[in-house]
């Protein structure tokens, strides 16, 4: 797996990710973003458009428990992160992923495209 911080943006990081797609590679990835100096005023976009599911229920957890150790520096920080995965089955990964992280505070939504992870991501109007 392999990944790449694109942060050109205005309103979010663009998280380019290849490869196929395995806990270790996803929790350097995730760490990678966090420290990232922009990281507490843009939101994200995962990019899996070019990349194949390795992960599974055990993994997604685990991910889960060590996403509940990040503490935003404030209440008012750019908590939303749109996941674009194109595949069905992978979608419906995602979509197990963002049921048990329910709690974090990110608010997770799987798209098929960027257009419409843009939508998500972008105030209207800008």
């Amino acid at each position: 797996m392999k990944c790449q911080l694109d942060d050109a943006q205005q309103y979010y990081i663009h998280v380019i990710v290849t490869g196929i797609v395995e806990q270790t590679g996803m929790l350097n990835a995730i760490s990678e973003l966090i420290h990232h100096p922009n990281y507490h005023c843009k939101h994200s976009l995962w990019d899996f458009s070019n990349a194949s599911a390795g992960l599974n229920i055990k993994d997604l957890r685990k991910i889960v428990r060590i996403l509940h150790l990040f503490k935003p520096r404030s209440k008012n920080f750019a908590n939303k992160v749109a996941l674009v995965i194109p595949g069905h089955m992978h979608q419906a990964m995602a979509n197990i992923f963002v049921s048990i992280a329910t709690l974090l505070p990110f608010k997770y939504k799987v798209f098929k495209s960027n257009e419409a992870a843009l939508k998500f991501l972008i105030p209207p109007g800008n």
